[in-house]
């Protein structure tokens, strides 16, 4: 019978060791920021946009990624402009340790024109393909939030 105890005893000692483990920063395998713009006379959007910053902190290269955020107003409430989550896939090769910065057309999410800037929160990356055909996912962002 203590057998039995030790055994499952261990078993979740292990289960509880190896899943936290997962969402530890080192896990992590990139870092990611984002900013709203509303800037006039730009190439990148008519209405607002994103400004996006992406650094790939593996030794893989990656081939496309997939970012979700959601946009706030000044109070912290979800955003009237826009409804839900937003998503963007992306295909940009990005070597070991590289970084790059776009712009993400915001247009086509808005059901009207901000009349004051918004907020970019609850930022993270669900997918990453990379050129070696290995595929990391995170579809809730758990990794970004732990």
């Amino acid at each position: 019978m203590k057998s039995k105890y030790f055994k499952g005893l261990n078993c979740l000692f292990l289960t509880l060791f190896f899943s936290c483990s997962i969402f530890s920063i080192e896990g992590k395998p990139y870092s990611l920021a984002a900013n709203f713009v509303m800037e006039e006379n730009s190439a990148d959007y008519k209405i607002c946009g994103a400004d996006l910053y992406f650094y790939n902190q593996t030794n893989r290269t990656v081939k496309e990624i997939e970012v979700v955020f959601y946009l706030f107003d000044e109070e912290g409430e979800p955003a009237a402009e826009c409804s839900g989550r937003i998503i963007f896939e992306l295909e940009k090769e990005v070597g070991p340790e590289e970084d790059f910065r776009l712009c993400l057309n915001l247009d086509p999410f808005m059901t009207y024109i901000p009349q004051s800037p918004l907020e970019i929160d609850y930022l993270y990356v669900s997918k990453i393909l990379y050129a070696d055909g290995t595929l990391w996912q995170d579809p809730f962002g758990f990794t970004a939030f732990m």
